[in-house]
Parts: structure tokens; sequence; C-alpha cells
């Protein structure tokens, strides 16, 4: 292995080594065998899944890959299948059991749902397969993952008068039992997944100076106290989005009156650029308020995400148009009636009267360092950051690595290219290998 030198030891120097040195010497290899190397190939996983559209009952598949040879995509499972059936012939038939829902506990375990089921996928070992069945799956009222403290690592769903709750890990006798509504006051979410199929972010409510969940239901839980300006009539209650929830931080957006209702056109631009956010630093205490440099209208979500200690977020401009957006070309065009997603056209639906640059700008909410990725192509995300500088992002149908460097992203490579590459929103880094090549 590149920059590590392996010396053959005789028994005449084991003799002088002595036998404190020789332990030494024993473990260091170990490590160095056991260290698994940054950036294998084999280490890196993608989750891939396009969320269900309002109004379209077209389902898309969700999979589970890892990096395979020749930079192409190595299908480990395909969680779940696609369907485009029209909603009569879908709902009568037993087969279909299409991706809905998606959450991630931070914690080493990600959750893939649909209407029947759940996949959990475990980060340490992620050729293993867990589906838990589930017969009420919702998550129209609440649903994300909880862990932190003394609350096991699972995701939580609302169903009237009761919360259920599927642990990570089968407990001693069940997988599926009764949840609560405290435990989501540790509620893990990474953010909004990228492209043109927006997913629905978790919502609270400002009631006094509480920050509470979930959405207009009792009983309810409190998520944060938030500084004394922003109080709210606990009888009125204003909706807050939250745009990442993580053991380090809570980052969240309050909706302006004039969000609500109407479309996002020319003649009714419901519309907010930039977005003046809330971040608590749990450790420490404090809210700062922070500026995003992107737009959000009636149609979209905020695209904004978290990766430790870095805020990311897709630059938008509000653009009456609809404007030359770049790259467009380059984007997948023409599958209505297809397994995959018509890229083109939902971002031409969906982001209605806005201008995507292809720049993703990256804030550190520990040390304040501030930065962008321009990649000039609309359909660009970041995927996934490690503690150690680490990245992957996406661009198209391609995924690069890179590093960043203080407050520069170096080093970019290409390391996957493959029509599926649209559908992976979420990456992760797995202590072994695994997969199929």
């Amino acid at each position: 292995m590149q920059g590590n030198t392996i010396r053959t030891v005789s028994y005449k120097d084991v003799s002088l080594l002595g036998v404190t040195s020789w332990v030494l010497l024993a473990l260091a290899m170990f490590v160095w065998i056991a260290k698994p190397a940054r950036g294998e190939p084999q280490r890196i996983y993608f989750v891939a899944a396009t969320p269900p559209q309002s109004g379209s009952w077209s389902y898309y598949g969700a999979a589970l890959y890892s990096l395979g040879s020749n930079r192409k995509l190595a299908l480990v499972r395909q969680l779940f299948t696609v369907n485009n059936t029209p909603p009569r012939a879908f709902l009568s038939s037993p087969t279909p059991n299409p991706f809905t829902d998606f959450a991630d506990d931070l914690h080493g375990h990600i959750y893939v749902a649909s209407d029947r089921g759940l996949f959990v996928i475990h980060e340490n070992d992620p050729t293993r397969e867990d589906y838990v069945p589930l017969s009420n799956f919702d998550d129209l009222l609440c649903w994300g993952a909880v862990a932190g403290n003394a609350v096991p690592a699972a995701a939580q769903f609302c169903v009237p008068n009761k919360v259920v709750r599927v642990l990570a890990r089968p407990a001693d006798k069940t997988r599926v039992d009764a949840g609560s509504w405290s435990a989501f006051a540790f509620l893990q979410y990474g953010g909004e997944n990228g492209g043109p199929f927006p997913m629905q972010p978790p919502k609270a409510e400002i009631a006094g100076t509480d920050l509470v969940m979930p959405l207009s239901s009792r009983p309810e839980v409190v998520l944060a106290k938030l500084p004394p300006r922003f109080a709210v009539e606990p009888s009125r209650r204003q909706l807050v989005w939250i745009l990442a929830s993580t053991d380090g931080y809570l980052v969240v957006w309050i909706l302006p009156a004039d969000m609500f209702g109407g479309t996002a056109d020319s003649a009714n631009p419901n519309h907010a650029e930039p977005l003046h956010a809330l971040a608590l630093n749990r450790g420490s205490g404090q809210w700062n308020e922070i500026e995003l440099g992107t737009t959000v209208t009636s149609n979209i979500r905020a695209p904004v995400r978290i990766f430790g200690d870095w805020l990311v977020t897709t630059v938008m401009h509000w653009h009456p148009g609809p404007p030359a957006t770049p790259g467009i070309e380059n984007e997948r065009g023409g599958y209505a009636d297809q397994p995959l997603p018509d890229v083109r056209i939902e971002y031409q639906s969906q982001f209605l009267d806005l201008y995507i640059p292809g720049k993703i700008a990256l804030q550190n909410l520990n040390d304040g360092r501030k930065f962008d990725l321009d990649t000039g192509q609309e359909d660009s995300e970041i995927i996934a950051i490690r503690s150690d500088g680490e990245m992957l992002y996406r661009v198209n149908d391609s995924i690069y690595s890179a590093e960043i460097v203080g407050s520069q992203i170096t080093d970019p490579k290409l390391i996957v290219k493959d029509a599926g590459v649209p559908e992976v929103h979420w990456a992760f880094w797995a202590p072994g290998a695994g997969g199929k090549d």
C-alpha cells in the first residue's frame, strides 16, 4: 500500500528487539492491517431512492449500491421496486411495495420505508438484509428517526392516538412497539435530499418561546427554547420547518405569514429569499441567526443538509421565467414510461421560476468557515462529508470525491458514472468490504 513499507523481521532481529518492543511492533502491524485505508472503493455505499410526487401515480424503486468496478454502481440489494400502474390497479395489486420515505438516525442506521414495511440499513454491516413488515405505516402525521442519550436508535411514526416505534436493532422480545412523543426531543434529521424530487421536512410550531412538535397534535414535546424575541402567543402558534437536527445542532426556519396558501408562479410569487434561519449549538446552548442564500417557494422545501459541523445549501434565486438553467441539456429526459424518472421535466415543473446556478454553499457551524462548491450544473448535491474532510458529491449522473482542506475543496476525482446515479442522494462509508461487483 502506498505510503507504507513492511520490513521483514528475522529471528536475530527479534532477539534484539526484546519482548516489549516486539509487542509494540506487533500491535502497530495489527493497527496498520486493521485500519481501513481511506477511500477504499468497496467501503463506500450509496442509497438511491426517488420519493413519490403528489398528483402522480408513478412510484420509483429504492436500492442500496456499493462502488463497483469501472466506476459503476454495484447493486447490493434492491429495496423497493418500481410501479407505474394507474391508482386503481395499483391499490388492488398484492405485489407493489414502493418507496415512500427515508430517515437516518445519524447513529449508523438508515430507514427506507414503504407503506407495508421498512428496510433498516446497518452502516457497520451494509450487506445484512433487515426488513421489518408493517401493517399501518403512515408518515403523514409524524415520521422521523430518533437516537441519543437514553433513547435507543429507532424510527417513529404516528397513527391516530399513538406513536409506533421500529427499533434499529431487535430488543429482547419485539422489534415494533409503542413509541413516545417525548422521544422526538432526540429527533435526528440530516436535511433535504437533493435533486428535483423534494421530500417533506419535519414541522414544528412556536408556542410562547417553546419550539414544539408534532405539528397541531397533542401531546407535544419541547425541542428547544427560542430566544425571547421570537416568542409567539401560545394560542396563535407559528409554523417552523426543521432544516436539521443532530446531536450537535438544531437548525430551523420560521415561515413568514405570506408563505401560506397560493401557488408559486409569476402572478402569485409566494417565495422567500434569502432564508433567515436560526441555529442552536446544543453544546453551548447558544442560538445564532444565519443567512442562507437560497429561495423557498410554495412548491418546494428548503434545500439544506447537514453533515457533522457542515451545513450545506443549494443556491437558488427567484427568477420569473423560466430561466436558462445551466446543465439542463445534461439531465436525463424523456423517461415518462420508464423505470427511471425524467429529471429534466421534474426540475422544470417543481422548481418553477427559480434559477439554480449549480452552486452549493458550505458553512461550518463550529468554526465559521464559508466557501462554495461550484459545479455549473443544476442537478448537483453533496451527499456525504466525513469528519476528516473527505466529501462525496453528485453532478447529474456522476459522483466525485474531494477533500476539504482549510477553506478549499481540493483533489476532486470522478469515482462513479452510471445511469442510476441521479437517484443517489445519500452515501456512507462502511467499516469493511461488501456488496457485489
